[in-house]
């Protein structure tokens, strides 16, 4: 006779059992209707940066030629030394699982890179390897807050902080920026005090990064010294976002980490910006002693560890040989930093974040009558191959601010961010560029005057 068994409860049920187990319920069409996403992810807005990247990916595969400007993502690959070690250790070892924390070597390499770089101390206990900086926000946000913690961002910042936080039940702060872009100890002084006069829930939790997505605005080491001083002192968790250390260009103050100023603060940073390794997907989170068993644990049950062939090619990514390789990618982004400085003079165009560090630029256009960045940044890239990322991913929903603002990204190559610039000239002093802005500047002049004004810059 046949012996059948059934699965049930992730046990096999001889058959002789199974027609003692209860009937599965049928799922009729109007059932079927009511699976639906959750009411947490049904709010979450779209990454627009993604959003671009997808929709240029569409156009190029029907054979349009377009130009980046779009994604924060070197063109640059990684070190050589980082390659070389990976294809080494593929052929040689299985690279299974490793402790959630992380690789021993690849940590140790971490606290040495701190005390180098920084002077500072670290235990290589402190740190976790994670799937990304990503995952390291994720982790981050869930062991420090709670549902209905109100937990505060730079008002122009990077927009997954936002999204992220609100899907986890967070209410989000938007604290306006300085004159330079910048959160500093005044603009969360302000802030805290606003929602205690108005009887408010203080805040919990501060994330900013510098440099900043997408202003590449920096604080100055004396700033962030006063912002970790105000955030021990009144019970905010500090998370300070250093992914784009390294990316720092003349002029800029020197890229301080928290980790100077506090023990008590979150350190997020990766290895896919500076080190030009996106695709490998590998961050680290430098945690307090207070946070250490829970983020353990929430990268175990969330992650089970990072990729292993990552981590041991990241050894190598630290390394001073890596670092002379990398510096020349940086001396790039420089370069391709004036291309771009120089390209938005030459449309008349001179407001912008201060482009200290990372490699953006964030251009306010509303002195030239741009009041919805979304569509113009859809006709720039239909229109003239050049994706773009509108400011409305940056900024807080009806502000007003996003729309008249967009990111310009500059990783690639010096002559593809120069070609780009020029793709954008021509559009925007083209027809098609002039029905994206309105007839008045900001300063009332009318449409004639500006257009003689740009033509003779």
């Amino acid at each position: 006779h046949q012996c059948i068994q059934t699965w049930f409860c992730g046990e096999l049920i001889p058959n002789s059992l199974a027609g003692q187990l209860p009937s599965p319920i049928p799922l009729t069409p109007t059932m079927s209707d009511h699976l639906v996403p959750s009411r947490r992810a049904s709010g979450i807005r779209s990454f627009k940066v993604m959003d671009v990247v997808q929709r240029a990916d569409k156009l190029a595969r029907a054979g349009a030629t377009i130009h980046h400007l779009e994604i924060g993502q070197p063109q640059s690959a990684a070190p050589q030394v980082t390659i070389r070690t990976a294809q080494e250790q593929l052929g040689k070892d299985r690279c299974g699982y490793t402790a959630a924390r992380g690789e021993a070597p690849l940590r140790d390499a971490l606290v040495a890179m701190y005390s180098t770089t920084y002077g500072v101390g670290v235990s290589p206990q402190r740190i976790h390897l994670t799937p990304g900086s990503s995952g390291a926000f994720t982790i981050a946000f869930m062991a420090a807050f709670d549902v209905g913690d109100a937990v505060a961002v730079p008002s122009s910042s990077y927009p997954c902080y936002t999204n992220l936080l609100v899907t986890y039940g967070c209410k989000v702060v938007a604290l306006p920026v300085d004159k330079n872009y910048n959160v500093t100890a005044k603009e969360l002084a302000a802030g805290q005090l606003a929602r205690k006069e108005a009887g408010l829930p203080p805040i919990k939790g501060l994330i900013l990064s510098s440099p900043a997505n997408p202003t590449g605005a920096m604080l100055s080491p004396a700033e962030l010294s006063e912002l970790c001083d105000l955030c021990d002192n009144t019970g905010v968790q500090f998370i300070s976002d250093e992914l784009y250390h390294g990316i720092t260009f003349e002029g800029a103050p020197r890229a301080a980490t928290a980790l100077e100023f506090t023990k008590k603060a979150i350190i997020i940073n990766g290895f896919s910006k500076y080190y030009s390794m996106t695709g490998w997907r590998l961050g680290w989170i430098v945690v307090p002693d207070h946070l250490d068993a829970v983020v353990d644990a929430l990268n175990q049950n969330m992650n089970v560890s990072a990729p292993t062939i990552a981590q041991r090619a990241a050894v190598a990514a630290l390394s001073q040989e890596a670092k002379e390789e990398l510096t020349e990618h940086v001396k790039k982004y420089a370069a391709n930093r004036q291309v771009v400085i120089d390209g938005l003079h030459a449309m008349g165009i001179h407001q912008y974040a201060p482009p200290q560090g990372a490699f953006y630029m964030y251009v306010d256009l509303a002195e030239h009558g741009v009041t919805d960045s979304l569509t113009l940044c859809e006709a720039l890239l239909v229109e003239a191959g050049v994706a773009m990322t509108p400011g409305v991913d940056f900024e807080q929903p009806g502000s007003g601010l996003g729309e008249k603002r967009v990111r310009i990204s500059f990783p690639g190559s010096t002559e593809g961010v120069r070609e780009a610039m020029n793709q954008f000239r021509l559009w925007w002093m083209s027809p098609n560029g002039l029905k994206h802005r309105s007839g008045n500047d900001a300063n009332g002049r009318k449409r004639k005057a500006c257009e003689a004004a740009e033509e003779s810059s």
